[in-house]
């Protein structure tokens, strides 16, 4: 019979059964009422909670490598429109506008990269 919850703290003596502390709830136990939890806690029998299954399952590493017949990764694309040169993705913080080229919103375009001539 277990004695969590009871009102006294001596409902008999038993001899060599001495009494703990549960270190979750407080209350006054009976040793041989009492288990070591896998925190290292001594708690009764009542609250006792085993480890999770999940803590115990080491990740394995991934291989993210392709496998197989892959294409290699396509060059970057200039589009020209109207005689205007834009590059996709290029642009100066808070003043991109969409369907301008650099050489529009006054930045000087180098010239052994694009071709001046079409500006």
């Amino acid at each position: 019979m277990a004695s969590f919850g009871k009102k006294t703290r001596n409902p008999g003596w038993k001899p060599g059964d001495h009494w703990v502390q549960c270190q979750r709830t407080g209350m006054i136990i009976r040793s041989s009422d009492a288990r070591l939890e896998w925190t290292g806690l001594i708690v009764a029998k009542e609250v006792w909670e085993p480890r999770h299954p999940q803590d115990l399952l080491r990740g394995r590493p991934d291989n993210f490598a392709a496998v197989g017949i892959v294409n290699p990764e396509a060059a970057d694309v200039f589009i020209e429109s109207g005689g205007r040169v834009a590059v996709a993705g290029l642009a100066v913080t808070g003043e991109a506008v969409a369907g301008t080229s650099l050489a529009d919103l006054g930045y000087a375009v180098p010239s052994g990269t694009f071709n001046a001539n079409t500006l």
